[in-house]
């Protein structure tokens, strides 16, 4: 007999017993396991009693203990079960974030068609030849058509660029394609067709008015779609974003894909695959381009466009607005009356028409780079903004150029901020960054606190901090490195998933960590990071662990928040974007509940029983009236939440010199 007492301590012993059968040619020897289980004053309960089986013997060390005899074979069978529900349960838990898993991305099938390293065209043309064979299919028949009737994708090479809206690398990839279709535009002449194909990560990405929207805001003039289903992507086993493909014509096979640095080959790629073809073989008429709107401030459109970030000036009872789609800050009154506006002169170089029917995407008429006075002032795309009352300035994060911006406004002039950074994260050596345009950290929120101004690089997914000195320097996280990781001592070992809002209080810094769905709290005196609010308890690498549930610690559940800002009663007001809410957190309490918004997309005013959202991005609240002012990014409005009854009402603008009265919101009915 063999005993295994590994769990005697809870009153559980197995015992095997072997017996023998004697047979013709020898001893047949057969184990079975008996569960012994103590009593321990349960003298009333019993499992199960084997008083007549011959395989228990008198003296076998049984006593009065209960047993249940059972094989191996029922043993393992009993394991295997307990590991299949367990598994179904974690499976069923945990869908978002391996519904995009595939069998062709387990086996590597997309990696093999990476370019070889060596710069060699012929080398090149040989692996892209090899892909013609050999390549893994494109399944295009499933895709939605965003801004384009579906086109005929017929005798083209097609450059497939696969995207999600919540990347905040997104239009920086599509700068380097546009700078390298453009230059080829002779080559290409039709041959060549560009799609941008969405590939969602969060639910409300597979939603078309969604990807409509993104595709708009961005102001893109080539065919988009959406893989709804991801049948594309797991057709060829994708499994990052972005990712450029080139695909053979007619039956579509992967000739090369791009992920990362290797994007900067593209151009070596096309002319590859351009020289495998016979230009007989392509077509050379104009690939079918998208009506696209160009919404500007005129009388009878928005006053706004894509506002994505609001800031107060509580004491002097200003609205900071930044107006991200108009590339321009507008200064109003809480009660809407205009006050001025930064930025956002008209361009002077218009695109000309023929240059149109080649690029990708189109530039703002307001948009660029420029310092100087508020009315020269240029910016691109500005996203966070927050206001320094010690100084009278506010501080712009210039998402679209890349740095940090401060508008002075006693002497009503803009600058740029010098970024000198101190970077000594593992492993790297520390290094100096002079130039006031970074590479692509993508600045994409700011906030102040004690002289402080702390700006969150969504890009780098790191936060850096802009002392009363006016030094830059690296504050927390690890550079270029995403991920959920907290630390009880130093900032250097934390890490960050797209941080794109903050809130500093007096001892701490609250960060929304939009691709991890969290919310995040950096103590500043203990040098502590950790996470208030969402996230997987169990993979705390799972960036995928999003939905929409109130709750405490990591059983609340968010969906790419974007904004955050302080109410007096030590609570938060989280704007939780992909799930049109606005949320209220308790940091004291790990505690999430819905403040305002049904959950449905749309634009309707009322009680917040009701009340709809399109998207909305920012919070701030004022403590003296009660009422916290949201930026719907996608309906073009800021909304109005009163703070007691939770009524959701629509702000009116007048006053504006130059464009007149607001227009009236869009139409209350949901999109489909």
């Amino acid at each position: 007999m063999t005993r295994v007492g590994f769990l005697e301590g809870f009153g559980l012993g197995i015992n095997v017993y072997e017996s023998g059968r004697r047979g013709g040619l020898g001893v047949c020897r057969r184990s079975r396991l008996v569960l012994r289980v103590r009593n321990r004053n349960l003298d009333d309960v019993r499992l199960d009693e084997k008083e007549d089986d011959d395989d228990v013997q008198e003296g076998s060390g049984l006593g009065d203990s209960d047993v249940i005899i059972v094989s191996r074979r029922e043993l393992l069978a009993a394991i295997f079960a307990a590991f299949g529900f367990a598994s179904t349960i974690l499976a069923a838990q945990r869908y978002s974030s391996i519904r995009r898993w595939s069998f062709s991305a387990f086996s590597g099938v997309l990696r093999e068609r990476y370019p070889p390293t060596s710069g060699n065209s012929v080398a090149l043309a040989r692996f892209m030849m090899e892909g013609i064979k050999s390549g893994p299919i494109a399944n295009l028949k499933n895709l939605t058509w965003i801004n384009v009737q579906p086109p005929r994708l017929k005798d083209r090479l097609l450059l497939v660029h696969l995207w999600r809206m919540s990347d905040v690398r997104t239009m920086d990839v599509m700068t380097r394609l546009e700078k390298v279709i453009f230059g080829m535009k002779k080559e290409l002449s039709g041959a060549v067709a560009t799609l941008s194909v969405h590939c969602a990560k969060f639910d409300s990405e597979r939603i078309p008015p969604f990807i409509q929207e993104a595709a708009e805001e961005m102001r893109w003039r080539h065919s988009v779609a959406s893989d709804t289903d991801l049948s594309l992507w797991k057709s060829i086993g994708a499994e990052v974003w972005p990712t450029v493909l080139i695909l053979s014509p007619n039956d579509h096979r992967v000739l090369v894909a791009l992920t990362g640095d290797m994007i900067g080959r593209l151009e070596e790629c096309l002319y590859a695959s351009l020289s495998l073809y016979k230009k007989a073989q392509l077509q050379t008429s104009s690939f079918p381009l998208p009506k696209v709107m160009k919404p500007g401030m005129t009388w009878d459109s928005p006053l706004l466009r894509y506002p994505s970030r609001i800031a107060m000036d509580a004491k002097g009872g200003r609205l900071f607005i930044s107006d991200s789609g108009n590339s321009r800050i507008l200064v109003t009154t809480l009660e809407g009356r205009f006050l001025m506006q930064i930025g956002g002169a008209a361009r002077t170089d218009p695109m000309d028409a023929e240059v149109a029917q080649h690029v990708l995407y189109s530039e703002g008429e307001n948009e660029g780079y420029r310092d100087g006075s508020f009315q020269d002032a240029l910016f691109k795309n500005p996203q966070g903004i927050a206001f320094n009352a010690l100084k009278n300035e506010l501080a712009v994060a210039d998402t679209g150029n890349n740095c940090l911006r401060i508008a002075n406004l006693e002497e009503r002039s803009v600058r740029s901020v010098n970024f000198v950074s101190s970077i000594k994260d593992a492993g790297e050596v520390a290094k100096e960054l002079t130039t006031k345009r970074m590479a692509s950290p993508k600045p994409w929120d700011v906030s102040v606190s004690s002289g402080n101004v702390y700006i969150s690089l969504a890009g780098s997914n790191t936060i850096w901090r802009l002392d009363p000195f006016g030094d830059m320097v690296h504050f927390c996280g690890r550079t270029g490195v995403a991920g959920r990781v907290d630390v009880e001592s130093g900032y250097g070992g934390a890490l960050f998933a797209s941080p794109s809002g903050l809130c500093a209080t007096q001892s701490s810094l609250f960060v929304v960590d939009s691709d991890s769905s969290t919310v995040r709290e950096i103590g500043l005196g203990e040098k502590s990071v950790r996470t208030v609010v969402g996230g997987d308890s169990i993979f705390l690498g799972n960036l995928s662990a999003f939905g929409d549930r109130d709750g405490f610690g990591s059983g609340a559940r968010l969906q790419m928040p974007m904004g955050i800002c302080s109410t007096p009663e030590d609570k938060l007001l989280v704007a939780d974007s992909y799930n049109n809410k606005i949320r209220s957190v308790v940091p004291a309490e790990n505690e999430c509940r819905e403040f305002s918004g049904t959950g449905i997309t749309g634009y309707r005013d009322g009680p917040k029983e009701v009340a709809r959202f399109f998207c909305p991005t920012d919070v701030v609240y004022s403590d003296k009236l009660k009422k916290a002012y949201v930026t719907d990014k996608n309906n073009h409005q800021i909304r109005v939440i009163d703070g007691i009854t939770g009524d959701v009402s629509t702000l009116r603008f007048f006053g504006f010199p130059d464009f007149g009265e607001a227009a009236d919101p869009p139409s209350t009915t949901a999109p489909s």
